[in-house]
């Protein structure tokens, strides 16, 4: 069968500029699908506008379409799309996968014909099978298909047991800037395992995967890595370091076979603090930046979220990576219960830490989270397009404008428009598109700017999501 797979255009607020990764999800359930005999086409809309879609439908003619939909505030973006590809062709099948859709799959409408729950590599390709040889879809494990009645679940597709089984991804490259994470271009994303074992209460990667870890071998890895031709490579494991042994054994594959790039993976503090060698080892081979979700700067806050951290932990962790060089970007969760005292607290912390890249994200209860199971009535909104982390949907201590004012001036702590000029300025001398550096200074623009965020309430028109 034809198939076309479609990453949907960015919906979140600022970072969607300032960050753009290649759509690994999607790459890797089009290298499955290739290799079950299938012809597929990876069109990224982030990339290109509305007009790229009809353009592919057109030309490719494809008898089936998945849509990805990873994040919550990409919800309604996704649905616009398979309205479109319906009323282009209603004969098309449409499906949707990733961590959103397998978590509120009931909120799809019917012109979404089923969603794949879970991970989508052999449903996808099941899901294909069966449409091309005229079966019926409830034999396949994973789905929620759409009917008369509403949508109907198959039995449930157990987790992969093996990823070294996987096929390689189908990338793709667009022209121009590529992909990137701020200057870090051109920028490849690697997959060397998946879930984590820690619960944390707001995050919905343990649930998605079930609570388990599963990894690819070190071989695997390097194998994959000799595929890549950017110099930047992002891993995306939710915890890199949670086998140490096994990021050592890849850390010295690299160094045995002298393969020279610049490496981000993201980590838990704690995991730093154990194991200093293994981290120098990976910044002789080329360890660039840590991710860290520091969350909070007081104990009882960290628990609260069942993180299973300290800020002591955070801090040696931090301290450590910059004596050694190595970027250091630290995420924050910052309460709608947060009071003018909470962020002097927290704005004391960064700058107390001269942390350089500190994010910062609204705490959001999203589908599928304990923390949704929690709070979900006393949500503000059921509008999705408001669940990108950076949008209060829970109610504020203060008042909304004043709550904007002070978690914007967060980003004008590190993120002067000065240094974003000054550094934006060596990128493009270093060949950095013009065109995707002013994009991405708006983008930090806004991401300062109160009326912003509060203009997005305001065309928050509507209390629930579509149901089907």
């Amino acid at each position: 069968m034809r198939v076309l797979l479609i990453e949907p255009p960015a919906a979140a607020l600022g970072f969607g500029e300032m960050v753009k990764g290649e759509p690994l999800g999607l790459e890797m359930v089009a290298g499955a699908l290739e290799e079950g005999g299938h012809e597929v086409r990876l069109l990224d809309l982030r990339t290109g506008g509305k007009g790229n879609l009809l353009r592919e439908l057109k030309s490719f003619s494809p008898d089936a379409c998945g849509i990805s939909c990873s994040y919550s505030v990409g919800h309604f973006p996704v649905v616009e799309i398979a309205k479109g590809i319906k009323h282009y062709r209603k004969e098309i099948f449409v499906f949707v996968g990733g961590n959103h859709a397998s978590m509120a799959w009931p909120d799809f409408p019917k012109e979404i014909d089923a969603v794949v729950i879970g991970e989508g590599e052999e449903t996808g390709r099941e899901l294909l099978d069966a449409l091309k040889e005229g079966r019926g879809l409830k034999e396949v494990k994973g789905l929620a298909i759409t009917g008369r009645d509403g949508k109907v679940l198959t039995a449930p597709r157990p987790l992969l047991d093996d990823l070294d089984r996987l096929p390689f991804p189908k990338r793709i490259r667009p022209k121009g800037a590529g992909y990137y994470m701020g200057f870090q271009r051109p920028l490849a994303l690697l997959e060397t395992s998946r879930g984590c074992p820690f619960h944390c209460s707001f995050c919905s990667v343990w649930e998605f995967f079930h609570g388990k870890y599963r990894a690819k071998s070190p071989e695997r890895v390097l194998e994959e890595i000799f595929t890549l031709e950017e110099p930047f490579v992002l891993f995306v494991d939710d915890n890199f370091l949670l086998d140490p042994d096994r990021a050592e054994r890849i850390a010295l594959l690299l160094k045995e076979n002298r393969v020279r790039k610049r490496y981000t993976f993201q980590a838990r503090s704690d995991s730093v603090v154990r194991h200093p060698e293994l981290i120098r080892l990976w910044k002789e081979v080329g360890l660039k930046g840590v991710f860290i979700g520091f969350e909070k700067v007081r104990d009882e806050d960290l628990k609260s979220l069942r993180k299973g951290n300290t800020v002591r932990n955070n801090d040696q962790a931090l301290s450590f990576l910059q004596g050694l060089g190595i970027d250091v970007w630290a995420s924050f969760i910052v309460d709608p219960d947060f009071s003018l005292e909470d962020f002097r607290l927290l704005k004391e912390y960064v700058l107390s830490r001269r942390i350089k890249t500190p994010t910062f994200s609204v705490l959001t209860p999203l589908p599928g989270t304990e923390l949704f199971r929690e709070m979900e009535s006393r949500l503000i909104t059921r509008d999705y397009r408001l669940f990108d982390i950076a949008h209060a949907v829970l109610p504020t201590r203060l008042p909304l404008s004043s709550f904007y004012e002070e978690f914007c001036s967060l980003y004008r702590l590190p993120y002067s428009k000065y240094r974003l000029i000054g550094e934006g300025f060596l990128a493009w001398l270093k060949g950095f598109p013009l065109r995707a550096l002013l994009k991405m200074l708006r983008s930090a623009k806004r991401l300062a700017d109160p009326s912003y965020y509060l203009e997005a309430h305001r065309g928050s028109l509507t209390p629930s999501v579509p149901s089907g």
